[in-house]
């Protein structure tokens, strides 16, 4: 007992005498942003033991007197050693990996993680952080000039519009080409429900009257996002199914991080939005030919071809300049709000957040608002089971108004208003509207008597349960749902002129439910084969079910002043559109590692699908790649750190159609069909529609070969990574016509068949990094080449977007994707212009007026860190590609444009007689020549190249020794800004990247939009 006693004394003085020559460091681990790392590790060096830095990237260490070197490390940084020997707090900034840490660990396909050295096709990850320093309501947006390969259109500036992104290029002549979108494992719908389509009008003719409405990729908080991954080429996606072939993005959220306590992080924001104008031209007032026409007392005229406004007088009273755009516009406000909680015991781990943003638009009556709820806990429930049960719940209200070339669109008149026109009141003492011109709308009429409102409720359920019967072993079972519904509804007074109604007032509403379920098994074994060769395989079977219904009621002919009740309207229709959809999926993927040198990858899937033919429902693809990483072959004291060849070959397939394609349905009978009014006798009628369907459908089919090389100098300071990609897609969905007679106007071919090649480049380093100063950069690089192959026999064009059979957006066969065909000018066989006798140029035939691929595209990315402070901007550069820009085709004919204002010379139309071939001689007034050539579409095709500064961001963050005392962990205030500058050569609107079209396939068309908007934001955030 006593000798017992003598040596648990002795163990207590030498554990006081340790403590007594030991100190504690704290301090906190950033990235080069000023953003913690969570679960860096912090040990001593020589010690292998240590600690984990909390959420918000503190720790604390007990250091021995002896040790003075701290080793901090984390996946995704360089590993970094710290002298602590003459202090006790330290700030600790690691270099954040980007491509040039060889140990970088990337979420890959079905989620599985993987080191970025051992990927044998092309990706490329984004960080949460980076899309919300983007502060972009559509979180697609931020993807914007940072990633190669990839291409994003923002539609307008309204609040809640839609954004597209194509990865490589299009892949399907009519189905959908924007990629795949994965949160967690689950695939989730971002479609477009569009203007709603009471009367049948085609999505195109609907889009083109009445502009576009949100995909629902907007309803994604960026604040729950740790990271986001591009999966780029079908080698990449094979696993996915058939809706990967166009590519993935593959989102992962947030987990709860370790740490003593809960660590409650709050950010908010506030910005200001300034609309970015159309150019006018600010001299001439309302007339023709010169002669004033006074639309502020009676007068009507469409154009502003009269007299130059600063000496026109009306009474003896100078007649007042008004500036329309100005007016109507005003600044937009953005507020954008986050608090989260999250934390972990042991065996738990969780995180809670809730977010709030509100858009108010640039133009009154118009916002976006988006409540976002997000909650993720994960238990260990046993050392062999885990799970996982998550929730996000988004609500979004977005009001908007008409876009496009609807008249019941505000904007159609501000953009061609005279500027001695005074809109204001907005109606004559008989209660009609106050105008200038016939056949158009007062713009502030029309924000007081139309309006379309759309609210989403929309819930992302997941549960994800692994067992893992040993190390090298786990089976996991992943259930997930996207449910969604969407209420809109668009309503119009009766005192709107030519819109949407059809002068008779009317609302119509529309309700769209959407389920989409998914469920994965899989099995994951990965094991050290032997000496030299490691192995892992996984093998799962997916079932994924979707229902869709859209349910639309219209009642048309008011009857109650400023009531908008369908059960008041004199006429009702509605319609009731249910589809359901399923695929069964099995996929297994293999891949080997030969002394960490040689590479192999192996997929294969076998999909099943309810879309397609009963015989050809089922359908095998997969993919081989092989990785050779050659600088293991190298001396280690070479320049390069790291260099590997990387080569692809995939061949996968694509359910991209429409659910009972296979068949003839019937459609209710409406009005007069058929020479009979329906209803007849009472009784409702249907109607074969008019697309005959084609039960031998199958599959688009897709092959693909890459190859890439990536390269690392000077112990990663610089990085490299390059690919080259050859598609093909095969047996494309065609809609071809056939004779009228029988009753139909087309049906579906697989037939048509398009290429697309090109190059993607990634430049990063870090040119300075020293203890306080740190640069980096980025560089990415894109080119792509498309050409459809061949649609169907008899089929010389399709058609995505602008006037039905005219002018607009189309693919031809030998041409690439996405063509402006329309008129021309008339030419001889020399290729000069010709005009008539008046010496006006001469409308030609229709024909290839111009191509919305852009020759290429570049991204640069640049972060200053110097001890708190930071910052960093984008820019982003696209070449080429050409716009059907609508507003001159009408503006020109009204005389409003910049490009008008020089009218006081005539001019001569470079060209030649038509009559005789002689040279033109003829001169003709400035207005005669733009009212003639804005009927020419070929006179209003631009190039849409342009140069943006995209984003700004400078922050400061304070430093551990400000905040001591405090109750906070951390503060940072940023201030940043979006489209700051924009470069346009050779663009005459406000913003060449906007798309009449949303989301759609019918890109290249603009005709009067919401003005897009430069923001400046300031931003607190902080945790404690």
């Amino acid at each position: 007992m006593r000798k017992s006693l003598s040596l648990l004394l002795l163990c207590v003085f030498f554990t006081i005498l340790a403590n007594a020559q030991s100190r504690e460091v704290n301090g906190r681990v950033t990235d080069s942003a000023g953003n913690a790392v969570s679960d860096a590790t912090v040990r001593i060096k020589g010690i292998k033991r240590g600690v984990s830095a909390t959420a918000d990237g503190s720790f604390k260490i007990g250091v021995p007197a002896q040790s003075s070197v701290l080793i901090i490390s984390a996946v995704g940084f360089e590993t970094q050693e710290i002298d602590v020997s003459k202090t006790s707090s330290v700030d600790i900034r690691l270099r954040t990996a980007g491509s040039r840490v060889l140990n970088e660990v990337v979420v890959t396909a079905l989620g599985i993680r993987r080191e970025k050295r051992d990927l044998v096709y092309s990706a490329q990850e984004v960080k949460g952080e980076s899309l919300v320093a983007a502060k972009q309501d559509n979180v697609i947006n931020a993807l914007a000039g940072k990633v190669s390969g990839v291409q994003v259109t923002n539609s307008t500036g309204m609040p809640g519009s839609s954004s597209r992104i194509v990865i490589r290029g299009a892949t399907s002549l009519v189905g959908e080409n924007q990629p795949l979108i994965v949160v967690d494992g689950i695939p989730i719908d971002n479609t477009e429900a569009g203007a709603i389509d009471a009367f049948n009008q085609g999505p195109t003719n609907v889009s083109l009257n009445q502009g576009s409405t949100s995909n629902r990729g907007i309803d994604i908080d960026p604040n729950i996002i740790e990271t986001m991954t591009i999966l780029k080429g079908a080698a990449a996606t094979a696993l996915y199914g058939s809706a990967a072939g166009r590519g993935a993005i593959v989102i992962t959220t947030k987990n709860g991080i370790k740490g003593s306590k809960p660590v409650i992080s709050v950010s908010s924001s506030y910005g200001i939005n300034k609309p970015i104008f159309l150019p006018y031209q600010d001299k001439y007032a309302q007339g023709i030919d010169g002669q004033y026409i006074d639309g502020n007392n009676g007068g009507l005229a469409s154009t502003s071809w009269g007299p130059r406004i600063d000496t026109l007088k009306v009474n003896g009273v100078p007649v007042a300049k008004h500036n329309p755009q100005k007016e109507f516009f005003n600044d937009g406000h953005t507020y954008d709000n986050n608090i989260s909680i999250n934390g972990a015991t042991d065996k738990s781990r969780y995180v809670l957040s809730y977010s709030y943003l509100k858009n108010d638009g640039i133009m009154a009556k118009t916002d976006f608002t988006r409540h976002s709820l997000f909650g993720k806990f994960t238990n260990q429930i046993s050392n062999k089971v885990t799970a996982t049960f998550q929730l996000n719940y988004i609500n979004s209200l977005n009001n908007r108004i008409e876009e496009g070339n609807g008249l019941s669109s505000p904007l159609w008149t501000i953009f061609a208003a005279p500027i001695s026109w005074n809109p204001l009141p907005t109606t004559n003492p008989d209660g009609t509207q106050r105008l200038y011109r016939t056949g158009r709308n007062n713009p502030y009429f029309i924000l007081d008597n139309t309006g379309f409102v759309s609210q989403v409720n929309r819930f992302l359920p997941v549960v994800t349960l692994t067992y893992a019967p040993n190390n090298w072993m786990s089976f996991t079972e992943r259930l997930g749902a996207d449910i969604y519904t969407d209420q809109s509804s668009y309503h119009e007074s009766d005192k709107i002129v030519n819109g949407f109604f059809f002068n008779n007032g009317g609302v119509t509403n529309r309700t769209g439910n959407f389920r989409q379920f998914n469920n994965d098994l899989i099995a994951e074994a990965h094991k050290q084969l032997n000496d030299d060769l490691f192995g892992s395989l996984t093998l799962g079977m997916n079932i994924y079910s979707q229902y869709s219904e859209n349910y639309t009621q219209t009642g048309l002919g008011q009857t109650i002043e400023n009531f908008y009740n369908v059960a008041t309207m004199s006429v009702q229709n509605a319609t009731d559109i249910l589809t359901k959809y399923r695929k069964v999926g099995f996929y297994a993927q293999a891949n080997f590692e030969y002394k960490k040198m040689l590479i192999l990858g192996l997929t294969g899937r076998y999909d099943g699908s309810s879309v397609l033919s009963s015989s050809k429902q089922y359908y095998p693809y997969g993919s081989a790649a092989l990785g050779f990483i050659f600088s293991e072959l190298m001396p280690s004291n070479t320049p390069l750190s790291f260099g590997k060849v990387k080569v692809s070959y995939s061949a996968v397939g694509n359910d991209n159609l429409l659910p009972y394609s296979l068949t003839t349905p019937f459609v209710p009978a409406t009005g007069t069909s058929n020479n009979i009014n329906f209803p007849f006798n009472g009784q409702a009628g249907f109607l074969l529609t008019n697309i005959l369907g084609n039960a031998t459908l199958k599959n688009e089919s897709l092959k693909e070969f890459e190859v890439g090389l990536e390269l690392k100098f000077l112990k990663n300071r610089l990085s490299f990574d390059g690919a080259y990609f050859d598609r093909k897609t095969s047996d494309l969905l065609t809609p071809t016509p056939v004779n009228p007679s029988s009753g139909f106007f087309k049906y579906n071919l697989n037939a048509g068949s398009m290429r697309d090649r090109g190059i993607e480049l990634l430049v990063s380093g870090t040119p300075i990094h020293t203890k306080d100063f740190n640069w980096e950069v980025n560089v990415n690089f894109t080119r792509i080449r498309n050409k459809v192959l061949k649609l169907a026999t008899g089929v010389d064009k399709l058609q995505f977007g602008g006037f039905g059979g005219g002018g607009g957006v189309y693919a031809f066969s030998g041409l690439p994707y996405g063509v402006l065909y329309g008129s021309k000018y008339a030419r001889d066989s020399a290729g000069n212009k010709l005009v008539d006798d008046n010496g006006l140029p001469i409308i030609g035939d229709n024909g290839i007026i111009g191509n919305n691929s852009p020759d290429f595209q570049l991204g640069l990315v640049n972060n200053f860190t110097y001890k708190g402070f930071s910052l960093g901007f984008v820019f982003d550069w696209k070449q080429g590609g050409d716009i059907y820009n609508l507003d001159n085709h009408y503006n020109w004919f009204y005389g409003t444009p910049k490009t008008t204002e020089n009218r006081d010379n005539p001019i001569i139309v470079k060209g030649v007689y038509a009559s005789s071939g002689k040279p033109n001689t003829t001169q003709i007034s400035v207005q005669d020549y733009f009212q003639q050539v804005s009927s020419i579409d070929e006179a209003v095709i631009e190039k849409s190249t342009f140069i943006k500064l995209r984003s700004v961001t400078l922050g400061y963050t304070f430093g551990q020794s400000l905040l001591k005392g405090s109750p906070f962990k951390s503060i940072s205030l940023n201030l940043s800004g979006n489209n700051l500058w924009i470069y346009k050569p050779n663009f005459t609107g406000s913003d060449p990247e906007v798309s009449l079209q949303g989301s759609g396939n019918g890109q290249g068309v603009i005709n009067f939009l919401t003005p897009t908007s430069r923001s400046f934001i300031l931003g607190l955030r902080a945790t404690f």
